[in-house]
């Protein structure tokens, strides 16, 4: 026999030993997982899997395990780049890549009277806090496809769903110092992308977002709606008392440098800047509901007491509108107040702080009131001070009878005319109390009252009210300082604003 032939021979016996071991191998090695995971985790089903020794990659097919509320099913998992060497001599495992196809989360919450797996006391936190990690756990990347999740409230409605996402986790380790933190792994990096996010806000609205990407220093969303479920009419049947109704358009949001995770153990939330576009929002309220009397805190306060910590250098709000509406009698149509072109900026918008000096937190904006005033607004407080102190201060520029009626009318029984040609406020107060003046100048103004019905003009009434009206604006501003006005606690800022303001109009006319 020539030498060549045998050589060729040796090397295909060779093949073949290597290819009977590899199936030997393979068929041990899928055993022993097989094995592994009924004991280890008696919950999960699966059709077939399948280990390639050599190739040094195993794979899970038509998988289904149920967790407590957690329900999870893919079509496909894949695993490559187990090291052997650390598997046998150290029991650690150390991966490539994970890759889990088309998987489908479903997580649906127990009733009030049943305790959630999630619920941390102080049990499960000693008893968490005792459990080892004997091993260490690194894998250099995770890729979920085609995910989706889905979380139901106890009687299986949905709360959350999202339609589809991709994920991936880079460099993902854990050990036994890890397991104890409140995040139990270390990873370098993450991208995650959905489409069709559903939220259920509240019994009365949801909300939609067209797309959400989540990167680990940025973020950016598109296609926010937040909407009613119910008509304006129908609304009023689904509330005990007074509620507003929104309907929220926002075109995008954009996240800079952020940055979350704990502080001792409080959940905190950072971020350079926010970036929100391009906003449409519309409130309504009919006022011919019950008063709603439970106290309304100061925005201070909110933000002092959110349940997590959060600190955002810099919140900009450009394309704005907001219109509101409010109903007060059957027969008539709701007043509006409208606020176009509104663009603004928050700085310091946070409730915690390293320094010594606690940040002021300031707002200013500029809008088209009314479609036609240019009105700008300059707000500051500070989170940490308890009485909820503040200022607020603006100005206004020409704004015609006009536009105010469309207001006045349907909300207050009145018509004006004339235009108020200019006007500036200042307000300093807290919680309770505020003091200030507002500046008002106007030209030719006077008021009818309306009768009940809205469309005639009560002649004694209107005589009356204009006898009180000083005429007196148009050559310049009537000053009125040392306002002193008590805060309605049951009302919200804005109306607190609005009481200053329209104490000083009502001073200035009359």
């Amino acid at each position: 026999m020539k030498r060549k032939t045998k050589v060729v021979i040796s090397i295909f016996a060779v093949l073949i030993l290597f290819f009977v071991i590899g199936l030997f191998l393979n068929s041990f090695v899928e055993k022993k997982a097989v094995n592994l995971l009924e004991n280890q985790l008696p919950e999960l089903q699966f059709e077939d899997l399948q280990v390639q020794v050599f190739k040094n990659a195993a794979e899970l097919t038509k998988i289904d395990l149920t967790r407590g509320e957690v329900n999870i099913q893919s079509e496909r998992l894949k695993i490559s780049g187990l090291n052997y060497w650390k598997f046998l001599t150290k029991k650690n495992i150390d991966l490539n890549y994970i890759e889990i196809n088309d998987p489908e989360v479903v997580y649906q919450t127990k009733s009030s009277g049943k305790k959630s797996s999630l619920n941390t006391n102080s049990d499960n936190k000693s008893s968490s806090s005792s459990a080892k990690l004997n091993k260490k756990i690194s894998v250099k990347e995770i890729v979920l496809n085609h995910a989706k999740f889905t979380l139901l409230d106890s009687t299986s409605e949905e709360k959350i769903k999202v339609k589809t996402f991709d994920f991936q986790l880079h460099d993902l380790k854990i050990d036994s110092n890890s397991v104890s933190e409140k995040i139990p792994f270390n990873f370098s990096d993450f991208a995650l992308k959905a489409d069709s996010v559903f939220l259920k806000v509240d019994e009365r609205h949801v909300m939609n977002v067209t797309s959400i990407e989540i990167h680990e220093k940025n973020s950016a969303l598109k296609g926010l709606k937040l909407e009613s479920i119910y008509s304006k009419q129908e609304f009023q049947k689904h509330t005990p008392v007074e509620k507003d109704r929104y309907d929220l358009t926002i075109d995008s949001i954009a996240i800079a440098n952020q940055d979350f995770g704990f502080q001792n153990d409080s959940v905190k939330f950072q971020a350079s800047k926010f970036l929100i576009d391009n906003v449409d929002f519309q409130i309504y309220r009919d006022k011919m509901q019950p008063k709603d009397n439970s106290v309304k805190p100061m925005y201070s306060e909110m933000l002092r007491k959110l349940p997590f910590l959060l600190k955002i250098d810099t919140l900009e709000v450009d394309n704005t509108r907001i219109v509101y509406e409010e109903r007060m009698k059957a027969d008539r149509q709701p007043g509006k107040v409208v606020f176009a072109n509104v663009n603004g900026e928050i700085f310091n918008l946070t409730n915690y702080s390293n320094k010594a000096e606690f940040p002021s937190t300031r707002v200013t904006a500029a809008t088209d009131f009314m479609n036609e005033a240019s009105l700008r607004l300059n707000w500051s407080f500070k989170v940490n001070n308890l009485s909820d102190w503040f200022n607020i201060s603006g100005n206004m520029s020409s704004l015609s009878a006009k536009n105010m009626n469309g207001f006045l009318k349907p909300a207050m029984n009145v018509k004006a005319e004339g235009e108020i040609t200019n006007m500036d406020f200042d307000f300093s107060g807290n919680r309770n109390k505020a003091t200030g003046g507002v500046n008002i100048g106007y030209k030719d103004f006077k008021i009818e009252v309306l009768k009940n019905d809205g469309t005639e003009k009560s002649g004694f009434l209107t005589t009356v009210a204009n006898i009180f009206v000083k005429h007196n604006g148009e050559s310049g501003r009537n000053v009125n300082e040392g306002l002193e006005i008590t805060r309605d606690k049951t009302k919200s800022f804005w109306n607190y604003l609005w009481s200053c303001v329209k104490k000083g109009a009502l001073k200035t006319f009359v």
